[in-house]
């Protein structure tokens, strides 16, 4: 490399560092993502659609980590052990939770290619396709889909798993699960870990399911609620149940009374 080169070189990364820097010092979460395998057009669609919300820095990695090393912010640099194959480095103002979520939105459902390794297994249900009687039928018995022809269509007659999760797909399965429209493949912005402020969160602790977390604590407040009734253990969720509780039975009971009062 001539000296010329050299010093473009140290130039575009001294730039890139001090970018980043300024990113870390203006917003409050920095996120690392991981852009293994995803289509150039769906990055840009994600980030068209949340350009609003976040911004990304894509750039060399050892820039990345760089920037890292000598970040104000110390714990920026736990960052470092979690660079995949090609990460990308994203900044808002979101909190980490709100922004795992926004990306698991934007997740598109593609079709699986040839050698490409399922990530779960791969069924084709039952139900009616759209081939006529022809060689798509022993086509089916290849991937073991049992399957007749039903008033001039090609139907399947029961659920068939075709591919088995961590399988790379047949080229032949490829093909048939292109043509039937079934997508088992999620292709989105990978987010590993997020530093929002002080505090680092990794993917498994970002990905949560919110209803069924909703649904526990509604279940664990009914549960509390009958414990403190039967107790008579008076917090103000169980005295104001009480008190409704009350009331009902004053008025029912004074509708008895008023009923028996009544001259025959």
């Amino acid at each position: 490399m001539t000296t010329k080169a050299r010093k473009s070189v140290i130039e575009k990364k001294t730039r890139a560092v001090e970018d980043i820097k300024k990113l870390l010092s203006k917003y409050e979460t920095i996120a690392v993502v991981d852009l293994t395998s995803l289509p150039a057009r769906q990055l840009q669609q994600v980030r068209k659609r949340l350009r609003d919300k976040v911004e990304f820095k894509i750039t060399k990695k050892n820039f990345m980590q760089r920037a890292l090393e000598v970040a104000g912010n110390p714990k920026a640099r736990e960052l470092l052990k979690h660079l995949g194959k090609e990460p990308a480095l994203v900044f808002t103002n979101l909190n980490a939770f709100d922004l795992f979520k926004q990306f698991k939105s934007v997740r598109q459902n593609v079709a699986a290619k040839a050698g490409q390794l399922a990530p779960e297994d791969i069924w084709v249900q039952a139900g009616p396709t759209p081939f006529g009687p022809g060689p798509v039928i022993s086509e089916f018995a290849q991937l073991k889909i049992k399957a007749k022809v039903v008033g001039g269509k090609i139907e399947v007659l029961q659920p068939s798993l075709v591919v088995k999760a961590g399988e790379p797909v047949p080229p032949l399965a490829a093909s048939i699960l292109g043509r039937l429209g079934v997508t088992p493949i999620t292709i989105g912005v990978n987010l590993t870990v997020a530093l929002e402020k002080t505090d680092l969160y990794t993917k498994d602790v970002l990905d949560i399911d919110e209803d069924r977390y909703i649904g526990l604590i509604r279940a664990a407040f009914t549960d509390a609620l009958k414990l403190g009734v039967a107790r008579e253990i008076m917090t103000k969720e169980v005295a104001e149940y009480m008190l409704t509780k009350a009331e009902i039975e004053a008025k029912a009971l004074d509708s008895v009374v008023k009923t028996h009062a009544q001259p025959v």
